[in-house]
């Protein structure tokens, strides 16, 4: 075997172990919906004891499944009802959950209200009337160590327009802006 013949079965076994390798890396990088390669934002929700996981965005763009499941965990628990919610309270809810892991603070949104029908409404203790929970733009959460007030300051800076503070949650809707303590 002469040195030419050596010298390319040297680079075809490097490129083959090479070509080998980017297929595995590639198949260990998550696959959005669309199928383009990149990061996922994930929403992390504990919701009646249930821990959820879901696909938010990718590439820049709602994943159309993840929003609908997404949707079906903001429900009304009582009535069973789901909305479409609005997909601006998630973005809002991802990027508090992305900044706080970005601080290598990683831990889910516990959800005690999302969408609210009228009849759930009028049976919650201080709602109000025309509540955003109504129109699938408000969420009621907590994080397990996070304080309130902490928690209150990041909805705002992540977005949130009507922040409520309260003893055990706070309630983050996109209606209008506006602060208030229940």
């Amino acid at each position: 075997m002469n040195d030419n013949n050596k010298d390319s079965l040297f680079y075809n076994n490097e490129r083959r172990l090479f070509l080998k390798k980017s297929v595995l890396l590639a198949a260990s990088v998550p696959l959005c919906a669309s199928g383009l390669r990149n990061e996922e934002t994930l929403l992390h929700i504990i919701r009646n004891g249930n821990t959820y996981k879901i696909p938010f965005m990718c590439n820049g763009k709602m994943e159309e499944n993840g929003y609908y499941d997404l949707c079906k965990i903001f429900a009304d628990t009582h009535d069973q009802i789901a909305v479409q919610m609005d997909p601006n309270l998630f973005s809002v809810l991802a990027k508090a959950q992305q900044w706080l892991a970005s601080n290598h603070v990683d831990r889910p949104i516990i959800l005690t209200s999302g969408y609210r029908t009228q009849h759930t409404n009028s049976m919650t203790e201080g709602a109000a009337i025309n509540s955003m929970h109504l129109y699938g733009k408000a969420a009621d959460i907590h994080m397990q160590g996070i304080p309130i007030e902490y928690l209150a300051r990041l909805m705002r800076l992540c977005g949130g327009a009507g922040i409520g503070i309260y003893s055990g949650f706070v309630h983050v809707d996109t209606w209008k802006e506006r602060t208030w303590r229940g």
